[in-house]
C-alpha cells in the first residue's frame, strides 16, 4: 500500500520535497493526538502542563514550530483588552479541545490541498485553435454524492447538520421538478394557472433564518454562559410558532424536534455548545504561520484589518463550524445553480440483497427520504394523469363503437365520450386529465369491453359446437376404416407365423454349431493364460524381494544421520538428568550435616560451668569449620544451580525465537487473508463475468483462514508451555537462592554465639543470653521466607522436562 500510495502521489505530480510535506502534515496530525495534558498549579494560578517532553519534542520536529512556543500555545491562551495584552493560563479540558481544534484544521487544510492538487492534474487542457481564433472551451461534468437522510435513535449535531443539508438539496430538487413541469405545460402549449405544492420553506427558516437554530446556537457559543439547555428554550420560545418545530410532552430539556420533509427527527442537544465552538486557539494559529512546513502555515493565512477589528483581541477564531458549513454549503448550492442538473435515485429493494424480492415498506420509506413522493406530487399537482395521443386514441377508441368517425380528432372523440371538454387538456403530443377523469373513462371503457367479451364468447361457442360435429363425422369414417383393415391383418398374420417357423428351425441348427466352436476357444485361452500368469507371478516375487533390500538400504542410510544426532541428544539429556540427581543428593547430605550441627549445639546448651562452657567453645570453633565446608560446599551447589540457570535460559530463549517466526508468519497469513479479502470484494463487483474466479479466490480464502487458526493454536500452545518454563525457572531460582541466605544466616548466629561465649564464658547470665539468641535463630532459621520449607518433590523432573523438549521440537526421543 506504502509504494503504491506513493505512485499515486508521483503519477498527480506531487514528488520530493511536496510529499516529503505531506507526510509531514500527516505525522504531525498523528502526533498532536500523542499530546496529553494534566491540572498544574504554580505562582498561584491553576492551569495545565503538557505531561512528558519527548511527544511535544516529536510535534516540534514534525511541525517546524520552536518547542518552547509551542508549550506555551498548548497550556496558556492570550487575551487582549484594548491596548494591553497577558497570558491566561488553560485548564487540562481547555488544553485538550485547542489540541484537538488545532488538529482537526491542519486535517482539513491537508485535504484542501490535495483535492486541489489532484483537480489541476486531472483537469482537461485547453488545445487547438477554432475558427474565430479564440482557444478551445472545454466543459466539465460532476458527479455530487449527497447526504442521505438520517434519523436514529438518538439525532445529534452531526444528523443535524447532514438533515439541514438535505433539506437544502431538497429545494433545489423540488424548484427543478416545478420548473420542469411548467417547461413541459408550455411546450405542449397548456394554459397553465396557478398550481400549488408543498415546499420546505418553512424548515429551513427554522434553521437558516434570522432568528433560527444557527442564530441561536452561535450566540450561545459567544454568550459566557451558554450552555445546551439554553439554546434548547430559546429555540421554542423564539420559532414557537413555526410548523417544523414540532413540540412533545415527554422531550427533556435537551430534545427537539423538527418536521423535516422526509419526517420528524428528535434531536439530542447534548454537547451542541462545545462541537460548534470547536475553534482553534489563536496562538497556535499564530505559530502556524511560521511553520516550516508550507501547508501548515497556508492553512492559516493572515487576516485583513477588517478581520482583526471583527474580533478584538479574541484568542479563537470566529467563525463557528455550523458558520463554516453553512458558507460551504452556501458555495455548494452556487455552484449547482449554474449546472443543468440531473438527478439519480438509488433504492435498495430489500435489506437482504436477495433477488425477486420487493420490500414495499422499505421501499416506499426510501421513495419518501428521498424525495421522489413529494416530486410527484408537486408533477401531478394540475394534472395528475397523461397519455400520448396515440394510447389514448388506441385506449378509448372503443367507446366511439360506429358512430366513431375515420380520422376524427382526439379531442373531439374524448369530448364526444365525456359529452364536453372540461374535464381534459389536448397538448401537442398528449392529453392532460383532471382528477377523476381518466378514472370515469376507465369505467366507461371495462363496461364496454365486458359487452364485446360477451359477443366474442356467443361466437367461440358457435365454432366450438361446429368443430365437435365435423369431429365426430371423421371419428366413424376412421372406425370402419380399421374394421376392414383388422379382416386383411389377420389373413397377413397367418401367412407370416408360418415362415417364421421355419426360420427358427435353421437358426437353431446354425447356433449349436457355433456354440460347440465357442467351448472350444474358451478352453485353449483359459490353458493359454494360466501358463502366462504362472511365469508373470514368479518374475513379480523376484522384483519384490530385490526392491524390499534395496529399500531397506536406502532408508538405512538414510536414517543412520538421524540416529547419532538423536543418540547425541540422548546423552546429553542422560548427563543433564545425572548432575541434576547428583545435586539432589548433595541437597541432601547438606540437610543431613546440618541436623547434626543443630544436635550439638543443643547438647552445648545442656552442659553448663566454665570448663563445659570452654569445651563448647571448641566444639562450636570445630562447628565453625565444618560450616566453612559446607559454604564451599554451598559455592559448588550455586555454580551448578548458574549452570542449570542457563541452561533453562537457553531453552526460554530457543522457544521465544520460534514464537516469534510463528507471529511473523501469523503476520504474513494475515496479510494474505487481508489482500484475498480485498480482492474478493474488487471482484464482486463483475460478479456476474468472474464468478468462476472469486469460487476460486473464496476456496483459497477458506484454506488460509484454517492455516491461520492452526497457528493460532500453535501460538497459544507454545504460550502456555513458555509461562510454564518460567514459572519453574523463577520456583527453582528461588529456591537456591532462599536455601543460600538461609544458611548464611544460620551460620552468622552460630559465629555470634561462639563470639559471645569466648568473651563471657565466666558468667551464668551470659550462658542465658546465648541460649536465647540461639533459640531465636533457630525460629527464624524454620520460618524462613522459603528456606527449608521447599518442597523438592514439586520440582520439574528430568523426564517431564524431556517430555515437554520433544513436544516442542528442541529434542527427539531416543531411537
Amino acid at each position: 500500500k506504502w509504494l503504491r500510495t506513493k505512485s499515486a502521489m508521483e503519477t498527480l505530480g506531487i514528488k520530493g520535497d511536496d510529499m516529503r510535506d505531506v507526510f509531514r502534515v500527516v505525522a504531525s496530525v498523528m502526533q498532536t493526538g500523542n499530546v496529553d495534558f494534566e491540572d498544574w498549579t504554580g505562582n498561584g494560578e491553576e492551569g495545565s502542563k503538557v505531561v512528558g517532553d519527548v511527544e511535544v519534542e516529536r510535534l516540534a520536529d514534525v511541525t517546524g514550530f520552536d518547542i518552547v512556543s509551542l508549550k506555551k500555545a498548548l497550556t496558556y491562551r492570550t487575551m487582549t483588552a484594548r491596548n494591553d495584552s497577558y497570558s491566561v493560563p488553560l485548564k487540562a479540558d481547555q488544553a485538550r479541545e485547542g489540541r484537538d481544534a488545532f488538529a482537526k484544521g491542519v486535517y482539513d487544510a491537508l485535504f484542501r490541498s490535495l483535492v486541489k492538487r489532484i483537480n489541476k492534474a486531472t483537469e482537461a487542457k485547453k488545445v487547438g485553435i477554432d475558427v474565430k481564433g479564440m482557444g478551445v472551451r472545454t466543459g466539465k461534468i460532476g458527479l455530487l454524492d449527497i447526504f442521505g437522510f438520517e434519523s436514529f435513535k438518538v439525532n445529534r449535531f452531526e444528523q443535524m447538520c447532514i438533515n439541514w443539508t438535505n433539506e437544502k438539496l431538497q429545494e433545489k430538487f423540488t424548484q427543478d421538478v416545478f420548473s420542469n413541469v411548467v417547461k413541459e405545460y408550455e411546450s405542449e402549449g397548456i394554459p397553465l394557472g396557478s398550481i400549488a405544492y408543498d415546499d420546505n420553506s418553512g424548515v429551513l427558516s427554522l434553521i437558516e433564518g434570522r432568528m433560527g437554530a444557527i442564530s441561536i446556537l452561535n450566540e450561545e457559543c459567544v454568550r459566557p454562559k451558554g450552555s445546551d439547555e439554553a439554546f434548547v428554550s430559546k429555540m421554542y420560545a423564539v420559532n414557537g410558532t413555526n410548523e417544523g418545530l414540532v413540540k412533545g410532552k415527554r422531550f427533556n430539556k435537551l430534545q427537539f424536534a423538527i418536521a423535516h420533509y422526509a419526517g420528524d427527527v428528535v434531536y439530542d442537544a447534548s454537547e451542541f455548545v462545545r462541537k460548534n465552538a470547536d475553534s482553534i486557539p489563536q496562538d497556535l494559529v499564530k505559530l502556524a504561520r511560521i511553520s516550516t512546513n508550507p501547508i501548515i502555515r497556508e492553512a492559516f493565512p493572515e487576516e485583513g484589518k477588517s478581520d482583526k477589528e471583527k474580533r478584538r483581541g479574541s484568542s479563537i477564531v470566529g467563525n463557528t463550524v455550523w458558520t463554516k458549513f453553512r458558507g460551504q454549503l452556501g458555495d455548494l448550492m452556487e455552484d449547482l445553480g449554474k449546472t443543468q442538473t440531473r438527478y439519480i435515485r438509488c433504492i435498495k429493494p430489500n435489506k437482504e440483497k436477495v433477488p425477486y424480492k420487493v420490500d414495499m415498506a422499505s421501499t416506499l420509506e426510501q421513495l419518501r427520504c428521498a424525495g421522489v413522493v413529494a416530486a410527484v406530487t408537486i408533477s401531478r399537482a394540475a394534472f395528475p394523469n397523461r397519455l400520448t395521443h396515440m394510447d389514448a386514441k388506441g385506449r378509448f377508441e372503443c367507446l366511439r363503437g360506429s358512430s366513431g368517425k375515420e380520422g376524427e380528432n382526439i379531442g373531439d372523440m374524448l369530448g364526444a365520450i365525456l359529452e364536453g371538454k372540461d374535464g381534459f387538456e389536448v397538448g401537442k403530443t398528449r392529453v392532460y386529465f383532471k382528477l377523476g377523469v381518466l378514472e370515469k373513462l376507465e369505467q366507461k371503457r371495462l363496461v364496454a369491453m365486458g359487452e364485446y367479451a360477451t359477443r366474442i364468447g356467443a361466437t367461440v361457442r358457435m365454432h366450438l359446437a361446429r368443430t365437435d360435429y365435423e369431429n365426430m363425422r371423421d371419428a366413424a369414417i376412421v372406425v370402419q376404416s380399421i374394421g376392414r383393415m383388422a379382416i386383411e391383418r389377420g389373413a397377413f398374420l397367418d401367412m407370416k407365423e408360418s415362415s417364421v417357423m421355419v426360420q427358427c428351425l435353421v437358426r437353431c441348427y446354425q447356433s449349436k454349431l457355433n456354440l460347440r466352436n465357442r467351448r472350444h476357444y474358451k478352453a485353449s485361452t483359459v490353458i493359454s493364460s494360466g501358463w502366462r500368469a504362472c511365469k508373470q507371478r514368479s518374475s513379480f516375487r523376484t522384483f519384490v524381494a530385490a526392491s524390499i533390500i534395496i529399500q531397506a538400504m536406502a532408508r538405512c542410510k538414510s536414517q543412520k544421520a538421524r540416529y547419532i544426532l538423536q543418540l547425541a541428544e540422548a546423552k546429553e539429556e542422560a548427563k543433564m538428568e545425572n548432575q541434576l540427581k547428583a545435586l539432589k543428593k548433595k541437597l541432601v547430605d547438606e540437610e543431613e550435616r546440618r541436623k547434626q550441627a543443630e544436635e550439638r549445639a543443643k547438647d552445648m546448651e545442656l552442659k553448663g560451668g566454665g570448663g563445659a562452657a570452654r569445651k563448647q567453645s571448641g566444639e562450636s570453633s570445630s562447628s565453625i569449620e565444618g560450616f566453612v565446608d559446607v559454604s564451599d560446599s554451598q559455592q559448588m551447589l550455586m555454580d551448578e544451580s548458574g549452570k542449570m540457570l542457563d541452561y533453562l535460559r537457553k531453552e526460554v530463549f530457543k522457544l521465544r525465537t520460534t514464537q516469534s517466526q510463528l507471529r511473523t508468519e501469523n503476520e504474513r497469513l494475515k496479510e494474505n487473508n487481508r489482500r484475498l479479502l480485498d480482492a474478493n470484494a474488487a471482484a464482486g463487483a463483475s460478479f456476474a463475468a468472474l464468478n468462476q474466479h472469486a469460487k476460486q479466490l473464496s476456496r483459497s480464502n477458506g484454506k488460509y483462514q484454517n492455516e491461520l487458526q492452526s497457528n493460532k493454536i500453535t501460538e497459544r500452545k507454545l504460550g502456555t508451555t513458555i509461562m510454564e518454563l518460567k514459572e519453574e525457572l523463577k520456583m527453582q531460582k528461588a529456591t537456591y537462592i532462599a536455601e543460600v541466605h538461609s544458611r548464611i544466616q544460620y551460620s552468622k548466629m552460630l559465629e555470634i554465639l561462639a563470639r559471645t561465649v569466648e568473651e563471657k564464658s565466666d558468667d551464668q547470665l551470659l550462658v542465658d543470653e546465648v541460649n536465647a539468641i540461639v533459640e531465636d535463630c533457630e525460629k527464624s532459621y524454620m520460618r524462613g521466607p522459603n528456606g527449608m520449607n521447599v518442597d523438592i518433590s514439586r520440582m520439574k523432573t528430568p523426564g517431564r522436562r524431556k517430555k515437554r523438549r520433544s513436544l516442542l521440537g528442541f529434542g527427539s526421543p531416543k531411537p
